[in-house]
């Protein structure tokens, strides 16, 4: 298998495995999450319906990124990493604008953690985009050969 193609496979497990475990938690224990995940509590008062939704929809997220992980067909994973960088960005813009609050420690630390999930979508994007034949032609072809 192409080494650019398993880095990719592995980056795409990776952020599904860290999504999965933050919103899991977020469904599930939607309180727990409020009031024991760094920096939460530091937002808006807390809202089970808002947080187990946010949860839910991460779960969404989780399950394209595992499953373009399966297929590495290549129009699953571009619109897998597509939507979760138009997450993971938005995610971090809101906090980078509402740190007024945070310790310093904590600003740096949520800043730095949600970069670190930008770049990296950003990073598996270009990769992905790279692996794709054909991106003369508007990116149609698949990103890497189908199969496992």
């Amino acid at each position: 298998m192409n080494p650019m193609k398993k880095w990719l496979r592995g980056g795409l497990i990776a952020l599904a495995a860290l999504q999965t475990v933050v919103s899991v938690w977020q469904y599930v224990f939607p309180r727990s999450f409020y009031d024991d995940f760094p920096t939460v509590s530091l937002d808006p008062p807390y809202n089970e319906h808002l947080l187990s939704d946010v949860g839910g929809l991460g779960l969404a997220l989780t399950a394209m990124l595992f499953y373009a992980a399966w297929v590495m067909e290549g129009r699953v994973v571009l619109s897998a990493l597509t939507g979760y960088l138009v997450y993971a960005a938005t995610h971090f813009l809101f906090h980078v604008r509402h740190f007024g609050h945070f310790s310093l420690r904590d600003a740096v630390g949520v800043g730095t953690g949600l970069g670190i999930e930008v770049v990296l979508a950003l990073v598996l994007l270009y990769v992905a985009w790279r692996l794709t034949p054909g991106r003369g032609n508007g990116g149609r072809g698949p990103a890497v050969p189908s199969g496992r």
